[in-house]
């Protein structure tokens, strides 16, 4: 029984990068996000477990600002703010109002891979290597 129980896990998780790969592959516009891509643009996603697990059933809006050098992370239970790093896509957070366990914390490091923009639907595609997330499209700051 075990044996079936991680053969169906590792069965979701191929499912799951398939279905990953073929939205963003729909769009021949996509490519690794840049500075000029995201800058003064917020992107929402329907759930915020690609950031963080206490943040996996509800609304979840990263915001870029200052040249996309600094984000603001955010969601109904708290506010995450830091700095950004583009070629690994990491945000390193700096402030937080989230409580332990249920947002991310001061000095976390959220590296997102892939972490792409889709020119052609002004969305961001991100990923925590369990957990790929799709933007819905950004909105000017």
């Amino acid at each position: 029984m075990r044996r079936a129980g991680h053969t169906w896990r590792g069965l979701v998780m191929v499912l799951t990068l398939v279905s990953t790969v073929c939205l963003t592959g729909c769009s021949e516009n996509v490519e690794e996000a840049i500075r000029e891509d995201v800058n003064n643009r917020a992107f929402t996603f329907p759930t915020g477990a690609v950031f963080h697990q206490g943040l996996a059933n509800m609304s979840t809006t990263l915001s870029f600002m200052n040249n996309a050098a600094n984000f603001t992370l955010t969601s109904a239970t708290g506010t995450a703010t830091g700095d950004t790093t583009f070629g690994s896509c990491t945000l390193t957070i700096v402030t937080s109002t989230y409580a332990f366990g249920a947002g991310p914390q001061v000095k976390d490091a959220i590296r997102l891979d892939p972490c792409d923009f889709d020119l052609s639907n002004t969305t961001l595609v991100v990923g925590n290597g369990t957990t790929t997330a799709i933007s819905a499209p950004a909105v000017p700051l």
